[in-house]
This record gives C-alpha cells, sequence and structure tokens, in this order.
C-alpha cells in the first residue's frame, strides 16, 4: 500500500481515484467542495482550492505521500507538478506545468519551433489591447493566458466588442494578464495522446461542434473526427511535433487544433494532461482499450513497464460521442429520467448539473453546459443512431 495524494477529487477523475482505490492504495484527496464525489473513497480527504500550493505541500509532506497524482485540471497538475518538483516524485516536471498553465509562454515556445498558430499578442491594459487589434486586424479571440473552461474567452469583430471581452477576460485571469490572437475560422478538433515509457503517441482525434455566437462553448465532440483517415493521421502527427517541442514526457497529453478548408492545421493550446468531461479517464481508454488509469498511477509510482505497439496507426477501435444537452432555460425541473437512460446499453456516462425542483440557466461557458452525455457505437453510424435514440427516450418534466 502506497500513500497518494490525489489532487482534484471531483467527478471527472471518479474513474482514476477507482482505479487506485481497487489498487488497494491510501488516498489522501483534495478538492474545493465539501460534497467532491471522489472523497466517497477517500482515506482522507482535505476541503482545499487546487491553487493553494502552500497547502497541499503541507499535506504531502505531513503524510509522506509515496506519489501525487491528477489527471485533467491544469491548476491541479501545476500545483502537482510542484510538490514532484520538491519532494523529487515521478510527476510531469515544473516546465510542462508551466507550458500547461500559461498559453503565452506555450506560444512562445512553440513559435521557436516554427509551430503554425494563429497571430498573437500579450496584453494587460485596454490600451494595449488596442494596438494589439490594430497590429492584427479584426476577428480576434481574447482570452486570459490562465484561465479553464473557456471562461473569459470571446470572439470579437470590433472595438466596442472587445473592450467589453476584455473586462470579462481579466476578471477571469488568475495573473490578470491575457492574449489577444487572430480568430481563424476552421473546424476546431481534439487530439489526445499519451507519454509512454516507449515515448508519446497520439491516440485519439475528435471533431467539436460549437454553438454559434461569440463564446466558443462546445457542444458535441465525436470520436474518430469525421475527416479522411490521410488528415486524422497529420493531425496526429502534428499533436505529436508539438508536444515534442513543449517538452511533455509523462502522462497525459491534450491538444485543440483548428484544421482550416485548405487544411492547414493551426495549434490552439496543448496541455500535458488530460482531457475533462470524461475524456482522458473514460473516453480514451473506452476508445483505444488501453487502461490509461493504470498506467497513469503507475508512472506517478515510478513502476511503470508498458510499452505501446507504435506500429499501429489507428488506437481507435469504436466510436464516441461526448454531447451536452441543453433543457429549457428558466424552467423549474420536476422530473428526469437519468437512472433510466443510464441503464442503455450504449449510454456510457450520462450527468446534469441539475436536479429536481433545480430551475436552469442559461449556459455562459463550458461549466454551466446543462448535460454531459457520453454514447458508443461500433462505428460513427450506430454511436450517431444511438444518440438520436437517446434524445427520443430522454423525458423532462417541468413545472407549469
Amino acid at each position: 500500500m502506497k500513500k497518494i495524494l490525489i489532487i482534484g477529487s471531483g467527478w471527472e477523475q471518479l474513474a482514476l481515484i477507482q482505479t487506485i482505490k481497487a489498487a488497494g492504495h491510501y488516498l489522501i484527496m483534495t478538492h474545493p467542495s465539501l460534497l467532491a464525489d471522489g472523497f466517497n473513497f477517500a482515506d482522507q480527504f482535505y476541503v482545499k482550492d487546487s491553487r493553494d500550493i502552500a497547502s497541499h505541500l503541507r499535506i504531502a509532506e505531513t503524510h509522506k505521500i509515496d506519489a501525487v497524482i491528477t489527471d485533467n485540471c491544469d491548476y491541479s497538475f501545476f500545483t502537482a507538478s510542484v510538490i514532484a518538483s520538491k519532494l523529487q516524485l515521478p510527476f510531469a516536471d515544473l516546465q510542462s506545468g508551466i507550458f500547461s498553465n500559461d498559453k503565452f509562454s506555450q506560444r512562445q515556445r512553440c513559435k521557436k519551433h516554427s509551430i503554425l498558430q494563429p497571430d498573437f499578442r500579450k496584453v494587460q491594459t485596454i490600451d494595449e489591447l488596442n494596438v494589439a487589434a490594430i497590429e492584427l486586424g479584426f476577428p480576434l479571440i481574447l482570452k486570459p493566458i490562465d484561465s479553464r473552461g473557456t471562461f473569459g474567452v470571446t470572439i470579437t469583430q470590433n472595438l466596442q466588442e472587445l473592450e467589453n471581452a476584455y473586462y470579462d477576460a481579466i476578471h477571469n485571469s488568475p495573473s490578470r494578464i491575457l492574449i489577444c490572437e487572430k480568430f481563424i475560422s476552421g473546424t476546431l478538433v481534439t487530439v489526445d495522446g499519451f507519454c509512454f515509457k516507449n515515448g508519446h503517441r497520439s491516440l485519439a482525434v475528435a471533431s467539436r461542434k460549437f454553438e454559434n455566437g461569440s463564446k466558443p462553448v462546445t457542444k458535441e465532440i465525436i470520436y474518430p473526427a469525421q475527416f479522411s483517415e490521410n488528415l486524422k493521421i497529420k493531425l496526429m502527427r502534428n499533436h505529436e511535433m508539438v508536444v515534442a517541442a513543449l517538452g511533455y514526457n509523462y502522462g497525459h497529453s491534450h491538444g485543440e487544433y483548428l484544421v482550416t478548408e485548405n487544411g492547414e492545421i493551426y495549434l490552439v493550446e496543448c496541455s500535458n494532461r488530460g482531457g475533462g468531461v470524461y475524456t482522458s479517464s473514460v473516453i480514451v481508454p473506452l476508445l483505444t482499450e488501453i487502461n490509461l488509469n493504470e498506467i497513469l498511477m503507475n508512472q506517478s509510482l515510478g513502476i511503470d513497464n508498458y510499452l505501446l505497439n507504435q506500429t499501429d496507426s489507428n488506437y481507435m477501435k469504436k466510436s464516441i460521442i461526448l454531447t451536452f444537452l441543453d433543457f429549457e432555460v428558466g424552467k423549474v425541473i420536476k422530473s428526469i429520467n437519468i437512472e433510466e437512460m443510464l441503464d442503455l446499453p450504449y449510454t456510457v456516462k450520462f450527468r446534469s448539473i441539475y436536479s429536481v425542483h433545480d430551475m436552469v440557466e442559461s449556459v455562459e461557458n463550458c461549466a454551466s453546459r446543462h448535460s454531459m452525455l457520453v454514447v458508443q457505437g461500433k462505428n460513427s453510424e450506430e454511436a450517431i443512431s444511438n444518440f438520436d435514440l437517446f434524445k427520443k427516450l430522454l423525458k423532462i418534466e417541468y413545472y407549469n
């Protein structure tokens, strides 16, 4: 039995937590909420913000931990990298934590390696932003260098919109530093990979659909991406080039890219952690039939011996759709048949942020999406068919 500190022990990391618990280790967990799902599996837990490095260091030193682990949160990942550096534990290095949490530093490093990405500027004041807008030209996208889940991210078409976007972005930036970049029109694509003992490899490519408007909130993600096989392979190799440029060599990688009409691939961002909303702990392991949760656990314990067959060019064995269903805004939920829907053979996960008697609010960012659904099929056609059937069977009743 080893003492393992798990940072950010919410529902998104539950599959990872259950894997570690099943292995018989002693689990010390932290999360900002007392009601965190992972706490049900904890031997000891603490209510701590993931950015509270000092508290996490005290917890780690007090318990004399053998390993620190986290899955899909930038803030948790950075804190874990600091702890691992201080206590000399196996984990990603501190530089990887910096690149994963600082979009500007990431852009600078990738620029040195001639990786295609939007033209960008770092800004802090309105005056600096106006200069950047003149130099880059509209449309622009403005975002904090260090936020999560599209908080503070806005696509702007003119100076008036840009000023409003500035205050939203600066409010959502812990460092109060923003990045302004040229908006590139194209299809947003996710590439997920993993740093195995015998090297990093891209594993899964997904295409995304977005809600129209200035706030880029993802509505649907489908694996494999609805592209040609050649383009999927090109995306996977491009992701591996980006990961190499950033020096990631531990655990998950999660990259977002824009594919233009003429097939150009622009880097949006690339982190040395897994994708959220079930992506790294549930979807990619299910797609690839590789137990990434167990491998990540063993890497953090310094005992990983898994070698990937790198001659394979297609690791995706089925199709999976991750989608976000909307409820009726302003209505109060009377009933919803969640348990019945979870029993369907093609439903992998289904979760709502709302319960009975809750009023439904509008979606402002990725964290406020009403529900998260994962359905599977043996191929894209079957997965889409299963998704359509799910929507027909879902019953939500509202109070008048």
